[in-house]
């Protein structure tokens, strides 16, 4: 095994008397953590599957125990999410946080879209967005321990993300970004927010299909309370720009059969998620991918997206009639 196997084995074996690993192997550079499998053998016991989460950039203590509370909530709620193991913040063992959780069995939703006829694709689509609403049909209330905070001003959550966005442009000197938040905070008057527990990075990517057909949800490191529109917008860029502009609009269908929403102002979410890529993209370029708590490994891969940014750029102008110069500066359009 290699030095972090080797770490593993050692802090596993401290917690857990006889305990060892095998089967250790890297997965992938995750956008925020790196990605490993493992097998434990607890002594006296059958092997478990389990997962390896290791965060390497800047401020992950706050999105790790995010993360960790939302896995042992969705579980007990009879949410198709991975057990959770334990996790640490003391970077002493494995050289940084790190977190472990079953590793569930199947096959990643988003290659198996690319491979399947087009009408099972679809099936798929619609059994991704049923999955979707069920988790916005969970009582959010349980979720939160701020509920009569959101509850006395149901907007609370976009005024959080607000603000960190004004901080984030007032350190990274960004005053086109400022811009589009003086629009978002002028129209959200109208809005009638409906409260949700929100993945808030529902992709295909994130879904697993198992062997018995049922889709289980991973990845639940910005978990949190949101209008579910927001929620909703978020996978409709992830999937519609960054993978077929057709699943936008076959995603929205489906949510608002399985919802029974008539979804409405559905733009205004769009510039906030549209705006929030762009944040992330245009920081990873003028800073660096650690400074957002994103893996530096995918500061090539953030490179790579500059014509689906254009995409964004082009729906924010179209709806809002504002041009953002730092990106298109610094995305060489």
């Amino acid at each position: 095994m290699n030095e972090l196997a080797d770490r593993l084995q050692g802090y596993l074996a401290d917690r857990y008397s006889g305990a060892r690993v095998s089967d250790f192997h890297f997965i992938v550079h995750g956008f925020e953590s790196d990605i490993y499998t493992f097998v434990f053998h607890p002594a006296g016991e059958g092997p478990r599957l389990l997962i390896l989460r290791v965060y390497p950039g800047d401020g992950v203590i706050e999105k790790q125990q995010r993360e960790v509370n939302g896995l042992r909530w969705l579980y007990r709620a009879g949410f198709p999410v991975p057990a959770f193991f334990c996790y640490e913040t003391d970077p002493t063992y494995l050289g940084r946080p790190f977190t472990i959780m079953e590793r569930i069995e199947g096959r990643l939703l988003r290659p198996l879209l690319d491979q399947v006829a087009p009408s099972r694709a679809r099936d798929l689509i619609d059994q991704f967005s049923a999955l979707l609403a069920r988790l916005h049909q969970l009582e959010w209330r349980l979720f939160t321990d701020q509920a009569a905070r959101h509850e006395s001003n149901p907007a609370a959550w976009l005024d959080d993300t607000i603000d960190h966005l004004h901080q984030l442009y007032a350190k990274y000197n960004l005053p086109g970004f400022t811009k589009i938040l003086g629009w978002l905070e002028f129209h959200k008057a109208g809005l009638d927010m409906q409260l949700v527990v929100a993945h808030l990075d529902y992709h295909a990517s994130n879904v697993i299909l198992r062997g018995d057909g049922s889709m289980a949800v991973i990845d639940w490191s910005r978990v949190g309370i949101a209008d579910y529109r927001a929620d909703l917008s978020w996978t409709m860029m992830i999937m519609g720009d960054y993978g077929q502009p057709y699943w936008r609009e076959q995603i929205l269908r489906a949510y608002s059969l399985h919802s029974g929403k008539s979804i409405e102002d559905l733009d205004y979410f769009n510039i906030l998620t549209d705006l929030k890529s762009l944040t992330d993209t245009v920081i990873s370029l003028k800073a660096s991918p650690k400074a957002l708590g994103l893996n530096p490994a995918r500061a090539e891969t953030v490179e790579q997206e500059a014509p689906n940014i254009q995409r964004l750029l082009r729906r924010i102008r179209d709806i809002t009639g504002i041009e953002i110069p730092e990106a298109k500066e610094l995305l060489t359009f």
